[in-house]
């Protein structure tokens, strides 16, 4: 999926993420995870405004079940 966020610059930026439990930082709960290997946490979510700008269903699905989107 594709999430946007404003990064410290205060620019926005778009970037591919994916919700997975094969991270090393996901105990067996998913996690969020860009394409560069950041983990985005719900502090980073809130506080980086970040956005969904393309998901399915069932990556929407996740993020709900995860609590960073209603």
């Amino acid at each position: 999926m594709i999430v946007s966020f404003r990064n410290l610059d205060g620019k926005v930026q778009s970037v591919n993420v994916e919700i997975t439990t094969r991270h090393y930082l996901s105990p067996g709960q998913p996690v969020l995870v860009s394409s560069d290997g950041e983990v985005v946490n719900v502090t980073s979510w809130t506080g980086l405004g970040y956005r969904v700008v393309s998901a399915t269903t069932k990556e929407r699905y996740g993020l709900k079940k995860m609590g960073l989107i209603q």
